[in-house]
């Protein structure tokens, strides 16, 4: 059904087996006819996909374009920012020093690296590398300003944590006593053929990275909805001063200038904690924009309206002053209604900088160089096939999706079914979302990059017929 009339061909038994069973010119021609349409349809600007079978990369092709306004074509070589996607690699390269006798998995991380990287004393004497690597050590994921300190008691629960991935770069670093980017780079990267792959990337290639895209709505939320939440607290704590200090029941105008004021500074200053500078500049550029194309729209419609008013009194349009007209409240709402009509556009985002390095979200890579982790994972490349193992077997229950087991092993989920096993990520940064999804027993695996919010829909579904398995890999 994915292939045009008169290309489908697959059997009983390859339908079920996925794409990864089809004849590799099918599976291109159906991944091609595939991607393209769903593109379309989600308004994904572009897109990458790696497939690998039996071991090898038999697949890795791009679609769309790196930029909305421009036309540089997606190729398997982009690069994207595919953000989590490089947990599971930062995994493979911790195992490489626990396989080396430099890093013990249940050994306390302060053993192998004694900064005090962790706040509490009693932190440092509990997690291991094992809790960080199966997201139970405690710590959060805001990765901005995330806490230092476990929440709760080390290998307790469960609780997806990107600090505890950073925290497991930096003693990888110190163990090693290099950068991590340079660490990885030497030790995983280049054994692998993944060449264009960094954490950091060089100034000069930033303007080549694939850029992140999202519906025009979600940056001026990010601003406004937080400045109209602090807006309402202020106004009502200053209606309970006004109330209870000086026993008025009305709020003067003048009263609420405070809380005018205060609430978009408020507002700005929430969105560059949690996001940075880069992201509060887009958004308040945005919305500037939009507030601005609201009031064009709305005096543009109330002077229509006054032209036509004095056309219709006096049947011909009046030369000479016209009556003053105020503003029409109604034309500010009607203004509002037409502009939701726009509000699903896609448009372009902030570019990461390229020495900001963060492990648990800066990977840059293309769908080649995952491609060729997908198939160094299933051969135990870099690490042996004993580890590789590892961090499947080794893996503790999260909890059921959709009938599914959902666990997570040594720096990979894992979704297991009654009749598949399979290990995954994903990657989502704002604008840019991304799949991995590696089936062992088969020695298949399947990658998706794209530039689009709406991309993590794409991913999904791509996974799902490239490996015959129904989704979603996604937590509880």
């Amino acid at each position: 059904m994915l292939l045009p009339p008169g290309d489908a061909r697959a059997d009983a038994h390859a339908v079920e087996g996925g794409m990864v069973a089809w004849p590799e010119h099918e599976m291109e021609r159906a991944l091609d006819f595939l991607i393209e349409r769903r593109m379309g349809d989600l308004d994904v600007r572009g897109a990458a996909a790696a497939v690998v079978v039996e071991g090898k990369l038999v697949f890795a092709r791009g679609y769309g374009v790196a930029d909305i306004g421009g036309d540089v074509p997606v190729t398997e070589h982009t690069l994207f920012e595919a953000a989590s996607l490089g947990k599971p690699i930062v995994a493979f390269g911790a195992l490489l020093l626990a396989r080396e006798r430099k890093l013990a998995l249940d050994a306390p991380v302060s053993e192998s690296f004694d900064a005090p990287w962790l706040e509490e004393a009693r932190d440092r004497e509990m997690v291991t590398p094992r809790h960080l690597l199966t997201h139970r050590s405690g710590l959060g994921n805001n990765l901005r300003f995330g806490s230092r300190s476990a929440s709760f008691e080390p290998g307790s629960r469960f609780s997806y944590s990107g600090v505890g991935y950073m925290y497991l770069a930096d003693a990888m670093a110190g163990i090693e006593e290099t950068g991590f980017d340079r660490l990885m780079r030497e030790r995983v990267f280049a054994p692998l053929g993944m060449h264009s792959s960094g954490y950091t990337v060089a100034e000069a290639l930033v303007d080549t990275v694939a850029r992140p895209h999202m519906p025009l709505w979600l940056p001026i939320v990010a601003l406004l909805g937080p400045a109209l939440c602090f807006l309402a607290i202020l106004g009502f704590l200053t209606l309970l001063i006004v109330r209870f200090g000086f026993g008025r029941l009305r709020v003067r105008p003048v009263e609420l200038l405070p809380a005018i004021v205060l609430s978009p500074l408020l507002a700005g200053g929430f969105v560059f904690l949690g996001f940075g500078l880069w992201p509060l500049l887009f958004s308040l550029g945005y919305l500037l924009a939009w507030l601005a194309a609201l009031a064009a729209v709305a005096v543009s419609l109330q002077y229509l309206r006054v032209v036509l008013d004095q056309g219709r009194s006096d049947r011909v349009v009046s030369r000479g002053r016209m009556r003053r007209h105020g503003l029409d409240p109604a034309m500010l709402g009607v203004a509002f209604v037409a502009s939701l009509l726009f509000m699903f556009w896609q448009v372009p985002g902030p570019m990461r900088d390229g020495d900001d390095l963060n492990a648990a979200s800066s990977l840059r890579s293309s769908a080649h160089d995952l491609g060729l982790f997908m198939a160094g994972f299933i051969d135990g490349a870099v690490i042996g096939p004993e580890w590789r193992a590892r961090m499947v077997s080794e893996r503790v229950e999260i909890g059921t999706r959709d009938g599914a087991h959902i666990g997570w092993g040594l720096g990979f989920g894992t979704r297991e079914t009654a009749t598949s096993l399979t290990v995954w990520q994903w990657g989502s940064n704002v604008g840019s979302k991304s799949l991995m999804v590696i089936d062992p027993s088969r020695r298949a695996g399947v990658v998706i990059l794209t530039n689009a919010e709406s991309g993590a829909t794409l991913a999904q579904e791509v996974a799902s017929h490239v490996l015959g398995i129904d989704g979603p890999w996604r937590l509880p």
